[in-house]
């Protein structure tokens, strides 16, 4: 890989546009619009207070900051920088700020969930709607962009109502038979609404947008229930996971689980390729190479060993005294194609678990040293998933053929907890908790050979990218 500089940013808010070629980070009351490939400053937008939400436009045109505190929230445009706008929302508050997808209007949650505020761009005009029942979730835009979904509580009722995004009139409200809704997801093809319970129960009910009851699943009725819920590309899977520490998959037809894949302590499975991350902090280097900058120097190196099954995963035992026990699939990610899905138990948090839903089958296990902090599909490559735990580096998958890598980054205290990729696919923004970089993969001519075990060490193919600007 090949890096940048670091450069400044505060609360982990750095975001590309949708189109991949800006990169917005906020730096205390600044909003820094840069290139997504130089990094060269392009505009600089000075807000009213210190920022807290940096969110782009669907067109990459206008981009907000938001400062909760103040409750405001003001937008600036990348074409036009004399225009601006600013929303003050007085005493209701506000905990959150979302585009729609016609890139002209806000949607704006107010404090404890009273209601939530639809703000026009272009005519000025506030459209209302009462009794959300979240502000963090709970909605969802169909694909298309014209409904608009809510989950609402009224009455200690749950229900989901649907809006016109054009005008913002109510189409249809319809009560869910639920007793304590968690969250609502519209499928990618527009056809299905999804919505389950919370924690206390498995039950998972399928709607048409018009309010019709196509499905309801539960796999089990006593235990904790359902953990996490996610759409295949195609629509044509939904999967669950939950507290019993399994990932269910349910088909579009029957809505029935067409496989449901297990997460056990012991690996017992031939065919599956185990990587373990190994610290090789005692073992000199046998290439005879000085090392490569003065991080590497005082830092532990790393690689991947293959191992070979059976294979015993490390597990922690959650806390029966504390809330939100760290148990079960909290983790279940579709690749861009649909074909792979990356999932994690959270009592396993050092395991990452790869399947193929072509072949209904496991084709890879990931062992990590420390608990895994982020995932993140390539957008654009289907076999390329990159993943940090915390510390120096930024580890990838490279498919069934490329295997495991760990990239060191080539800075001094520089730990990744979070990162994103460039819509493109191209390149990785890795945060630190002040301070950012950009990492871009090197596409290699030929792969190094797996068949022993070893791994090119992160050390021989790392190229110090520095920026001009």
């Amino acid at each position: 890989m090949d890096f940048t500089e670091l450069y400044k940013q505060s609360h982990s808010l750095c975001k590309f546009s949708p189109n991949g070629l800006y990169l917005a980070t906020a730096v205390q009351f600044r909003v820094v619009i840069r290139d997504s490939e130089t990094l060269q400053i392009l505009h600089l937008f000075t807000c009213t207070d210190h920022v807290q939400q940096v969110a782009w436009a669907p067109d990459s045109d206008l981009v907000l900051c938001a400062s909760f505190k103040l409750g405001l929230i003001q937008v600036f445009s990348l074409r036009d920088e004399g225009w601006t706008a600013k929303i003050d929302e007085g005493v209701a508050g506000c905990t959150a700020v979302e585009w729609t997808p016609d890139a002209r209007h806000l949607l704006s949650f107010s404090d404890f969930q009273l209601r939530i505020t639809v703000w026009s761009l272009t005519t000025k005009d506030a459209y209302y709607i009462q009794y959300p029942k979240f502000s963090d979730r709970g909605y969802s835009f169909r694909k298309d962009g014209k409904y608009f979904a809510l989950a609402e509580r009224k009455d200690c009722k749950d229900y989901i109502s649907i809006y016109d995004c054009e005008d913002w009139v109510l189409l249809k409200r319809f009560a869910v038979e639920t007793t304590d809704l968690e969250d609502i997801a519209w499928s990618p093809d527009g056809r299905f609404i999804a919505a389950w319970e919370s924690l206390l129960e498995y039950k998972v009910l399928i709607y048409y947008p018009d309010g019709r009851l196509v499905s309801t699943y539960s796999a089990y009725d006593s235990g904790l229930g359902i953990k996490s819920v996610t759409w295949s590309p195609s629509s044509q899977f939904l999967a669950i996971g939950s507290y019993d520490q399994k990932v269910r998959f349910l088909n579009y037809y029957t809505w029935k689980p067409l496989i449901d894949f297990s997460h056990p302590q012991n690996v017992p499975y031939p065919d599956i390729a185990i990587f373990k991350e190994t610290n090789l902090r005692d073992v000199k280097d046998s290439t005879g190479l000085a090392s490569w900058s003065q991080a590497a120097a005082a830092r532990s190196r790393v690689r991947y060993e293959v191992l070979r099954p059976p294979v015993t995963v490390p597990i922690r035992r959650p806390d029966p005294d504390k809330p939100n026990p760290k148990l079960g699939v909290g983790l279940c990610e579709f690749n861009c194609n649909g074909r792979f899905v990356v999932t994690r138990n959270d009592n396993m948090p050092t395991a990452l678990w790869i399947w193929d839903l072509v072949e209904l089958r496991q084709v890879a296990l990931i062992l990590q040293a420390n608990p895994v902090r982020f995932v993140r599909w390539n957008p654009v490559k289907p076999d390329r998933l990159a993943f940090c735990s915390g510390n120096g580096y930024i580890y990838v998958w490279g498919g069934e053929k490329g295997g495991c890598e760990c990239v060191e980054v080539p800075a001094v205290n520089f730990q990744v907890h979070n990162f994103s990729w460039n819509p493109d696919g191209k390149s990785i923004v890795l945060m630190d908790k002040d301070k950012f970089c950009l990492a871009f993969p090197i596409e290699e001519a030929t792969e190094p050979s797996r068949a022993s075990g070893e791994y090119q060490e992160e050390g021989e193919d790392i190229h110090n990218r520095h920026d001009e600007n």
